[in-house]
């Protein structure tokens, strides 16, 4: 099973507790609002330093930021319903 980044999670929270994305960037050592912009909306991934970072500043266990991620498995069965 592989996990993924919950970005949703990471916006709401974000803005429940009134962070822009500048001050994001700023927490993360980030040179610009772009930067933090491209993590957030999955253009870019969060470095695994930037984790702790985010668990404190939005007041949430890091392991509430993955998610499983159940990759389709296509079976021979499936294959001939189509």
């Amino acid at each position: 099973m592989t996990y993924t980044i919950n970005l949703k999670l990471i916006k709401s929270k974000r803005e429940k507790y009134g962070y822009t994305q500048q001050n994001m960037a700023e927490f993360l050592g980030l040179k610009t609002r772009a930067d933090y912009f491209k993590r957030e909306n999955g253009d870019t991934r969060f470095k695994t330093v930037e984790l702790p970072v985010l668990s404190k500043k939005l007041h949430t266990p890091m392991k509430d930021f993955f998610t499983p991620r159940v990759d389709k498995i296509e079976t021979d069965e499936a294959r001939m319903i189509k």
